[in-house]
């Protein structure tokens, strides 16, 4: 599911899955100024792990912040504001269902169907996606493993080969299963892995937002992001990606709030579209069977899941 919308919860894998997946190889993975992304452990603590998990899943309006969730609002620098909205993002245990359907330039399309499980181990989100369809991906798995050190590993199972590979951290941000997402985006993410220019108060479709302007802390594709986070309940609403010196960006991530719910305290996107100007390329991000009640074994996030082939939790 850093990305990265994604889809960790979804985010940490909605945010999924090349028809090829080309170069895997077996190497390590690896206005309001701020001088730098800040540290936020107490937002983190508060929000992560908040709600009642026996929460049925409700539709959420600008004005509905989730009660057990503080408003990004009470976060006094931009970058608290970001990591609560990664937090609420990211840091949830999710059994969910994704669709992937990407239309070409010419209007072509393709689809693409994943189970995905999403589980918070010692603070470190771990994310593992299996390909249900089409037929001749079927089985193709995802791993994704944050790090102590914050860091991600990453393998993909491919059965065609019958083997596991390491991706590598330079193929983080390849075409994820021929969608226009990429692995990064797929990620856990935190603040710390941005350097904060600036974050002004705006408006997006009527509904009071914040705009996060940031840079990669490490070497990325992009030079510039532009993260917009609603003030009420700190949702990701919108994820920009720019080039050095570009007037406009070439990747756009949206989450429309008519497709969010509240699921166990977290304000979660149902629907997100990735759009690639550049390319002139998008893809639809459905999330469906979304769950946080189904037991969600530690193991199963392993290589040994991945070489035996083991079924992943799923609601029926």
């Amino acid at each position: 599911m850093h990305p990265r919308f994604a889809i960790s919860a979804i985010g940490a894998i909605a945010s999924l899955f090349v028809a090829t997946l080309p170069g895997l190889s077996a190497g390590a993975p690896s206005v309001v100024s701020s001088p730098g992304p800040e540290k936020m452990a107490a937002a983190a603590s508060g929000l992560a792990g908040t709600g009642d998990p026996r929460l049925s899943p409700s539709r959420v309006s600008p004005s509905q912040a989730p009660p057990s969730q503080p408003s990004p609002s009470q976060a006094r620098t931009p970058g608290e504001i970001l990591e609560a909205a990664f937090v609420n993002r990211y840091s949830i245990d999710l059994v969910t269902q994704i669709e992937l359907v990407m239309r070409s330039r010419r209007g072509q399309e393709r689809g693409r169907t994943i189970a995905a499980v999403t589980k918070v181990v010692d603070g470190r989100v771990y994310s593992i996606g299996r390909l249900l369809s089409p037929e001749y991906l079927r089985g193709m798995t995802i791993l994704m493993m944050e790090t102590e050190d914050r860091g991600q590993d990453a393998f993909v199972f491919m059965p065609s080969l019958d083997k596991v590979r390491r991706i590598t951290t330079a193929q983080r941000s390849d075409a994820f299963f021929g969608s226009d997402l990429t692995y990064e985006d797929i990620e856990q993410q935190r603040a710390e892995d941005f350097e904060i220019d600036a974050m002004e108060a705006e408006h997006l479709d009527g509904e009071p937002v914040y705009k996060i302007r940031a840079r990669p802390a490490r070497p990325e594709n992009y030079a510039r992001v532009d993260f917009t986070v609603a003030q009420s309940d700190g949702a990701l609403l919108k994820i920009q990606y720019s080039k050095r010196n570009a007037e406009h960006p070439y990747r756009v991530l949206r989450a429309l709030r008519e497709h969010m719910i509240n699921l166990g305290g977290h304000v979660l996107p149902t629907q997100i579209r990735v759009e690639n100007t550049s390319r002139g390329t998008h893809t639809e991000v459905r999330l469906t069977q979304m769950s946080i009640d189904l037991e969600i074994p530690t193991r199963i996030f392993s290589v040994r899941t991945l070489e035996s082939r083991a079924p992943l939790p799923r609601v029926r």
